[in-house]
Order: C-alpha cells, then structure tokens, then sequence
C-alpha cells in the first residue's frame, strides 16, 4: 500500500514539474513573439514614416517580410498610419498594400478568426486601401451579418472604398448609427478630405444621413446651421429630435423656442434629467434653463437645475 502511495505522489510530482515547466517555455515563447513583433512595428512604422515624408517613388523595403505573421503587423500598422495621419498622400500606403497583398491576406485573417478578433481584423481591413476585387469579396461575405460591429466595419469599408459616395452608403445602411459609430465615421470622412455640405445632410429623410450631419454641425461649431437645427428639433423622428436638441446645446445657442419647449415636453423625466445636467455643464444659467421646464417640472426641478448649475459652476471655478 505505501509503495502505491509512493509512486502516485511522485507521479503527481513529475506531472507538476513537467506542467510548470511547460507553462514558464510557454509564456517565454509568447515574450519573445510579442517582443520581436513590438521591435517590427517601430522599425515599419518608421520606414513608412520616412517614405511618406520624403516622398518619390523609392519602394519600401522591409525586414523579415516573407513572414505571415510580418505582413499581418505590418497590416496593423499601416491601417494605424492611415486612421491618425491627415493630408498624407494616400497611394503610398495603397502601393504597400497592393506589392504585399494585404488586403488578402486581412481578409483570410478575418475567415479564420470569430468573435472579436473577427471584429478587429475586418476593421483592420476597413483601414486600409482594398482592391476591388478584395473589397467585393468582403461586402459579399459580411453585409448582411447581424453583428453591430461587423456592420459597421462594412459601412467604414465602404466608406474607405468610394468616400464620394458617403451620403449613399449612410442612406442604404439598416442598422441605425449610435454616437459610437458616428464618430468612427466622422474620422473616416475626415481621414479621405472628402469635403461635405451639413445642409443636405440635415435636410435628408434617412435618419443615418440626418443624424450625421447633427455630429459635423456639433464636431466643427457651425453656428450657421441654427435654422436647420431648429427644423430638426421638431422632427417627429425622436431620435433626430434629440441628438438636434443636443447640438443646439453644444453650441449654446438660444433656447427661448416653442420648437425646444415642445421637445422637452416630450421626453421623459430621466431624460429630462439628463438633459439638465447637459445644459449645465454647457454652461447655461438656472434663469435660462428654467424658461424651458415643463410645467411639471417648474416645482419639483427647480431646485435639481440650481443645484446642478452651482455644482458645475464650482467645478469651473475650481
């Protein structure tokens, strides 16, 4: 009986060291991957960097290339160069895409993933300048996908792919643009120095396109566009009708409007709420707020407004 006990105890013994051992190989191995890939992507990064400031027509090289997992980073950094950098020119980085395939390689990568790694390689893909042939693969393959993410990583690659055709892509797309996805192509439009005009956009019937035009309205401070904000306000698209009511208060323009008091009357009382608090941090004052209350809300929000306009006031102050 003890020599049974013996041998199960050094059995489990050997199991252990073998296990532990297995596990410090394993997480040394993953050190050096993620250490040589780090060392890779500056010394891309930089090679790109000096070949979009002197311009020419030299061809980049880079080390270490006939690597997947180096076209991958190098993937990686240049969609990174093009989603931060404005006004460079755009055929450098489509010549490296084009020379090392990128584009197909991405595309595979985003096939052999799931869940979020899916995500990130098909917005990695939406990044960079595709092939046509690429790029009808990959809308083929993923519009009509139910994930939120995946949909909107369609409309940046779509977006990416014709940006002269942005007010289409917005007016054919389903799912509705959250601020989330707004702002992911705000960038994209900023990024193709595709010049757009708000007032079509805020005058449009497709909710996307409307909701759009608010966020430029709201991101570049167009005081101008008052007339059409206000219009927006009393949409009966409730949605439309907020987020116009939210640019209206970024850019602290009046609220004394039949069109704002109707508005506020509509929303709920935590809306209403939120709103409030949105309105003091604008910094407009107790008095002006009040002249918007509901009537409801004239007793049991007075105080809730005073407090919240001394509270951010303060937090001004200090």
């Amino acid at each position: 009986m003890g020599e049974v006990v013996g041998t199960y105890a050094l059995t489990l013994f050997v199991v252990s060291v073998l296990f532990a051992a297995v596990s410090i190989v394993h997480a040394q191995t993953h050190r050096r991957r993620e250490q040589v890939r780090s060392s890779l992507e500056r010394c891309y990064l930089s090679i790109l960097n000096r070949r979009l400031l002197e311009g020419g027509a030299t061809v980049c090289h880079f080390p270490l290339i006939e690597r997947r997992s180096s076209r991958l980073t190098l993937a990686r950094v240049v969609a990174h160069i093009g989603a931060v950098t404005y006004g460079y020119d755009r055929r450098v980085l489509g010549e490296v895409v084009r020379r090392y395939e990128l584009d197909r390689l991405l595309l595979e990568q985003t096939r052999l993933s799931g869940g979020m790694r899916r995500v990130q390689w098909l917005h990695t893909l939406a990044q960079v300048e595709c092939g046509e042939r690429i790029y009808r693969r990959m809308i083929k393959r993923f519009t009509h996908s139910h994930n939120r993410y995946i949909a909107l990583c369609v409309t940046l690659a779509a977006l990416n792919h014709s940006p002269e055709r942005c007010i289409a892509i917005l007016a054919e797309r389903e799912r509705r643009l959250s601020p989330f996805d707004l702002a992911e192509v705000l960038m994209m439009l900023k990024r193709g120095l595709i010049p757009v005009a708000y007032q079509p956009l805020l005058r449009a019937e497709q909710t996307n396109v409307r909701l759009l035009g608010l966020c430029i309205v709201r991101y570049f401070g167009v005081t101008e566009a008052e007339e059409e904000i206000v219009e927006a306000i009393a949409t009966p698209d409730r949605e439309v009708a907020e987020a116009a009511l939210f640019t209206l208060c970024a850019l602290r323009l009046r609220l004394e409007r039949d069109e704002v008091q109707r508005a506020a009357e509509r929303m709920s009382v935590g809306e209403r709420r939120a709103w409030y608090r949105h309105l003091a941090s604008e910094g407009y004052s107790a008095q002006a707020i009040a002249h918007v209350l509901p009537a409801e809300d004239r007793g049991r929000m007075h105080d809730y407004v005073e407090q919240a306009v001394a509270s951010y006031k303060r937090l001004l102050t200090n």
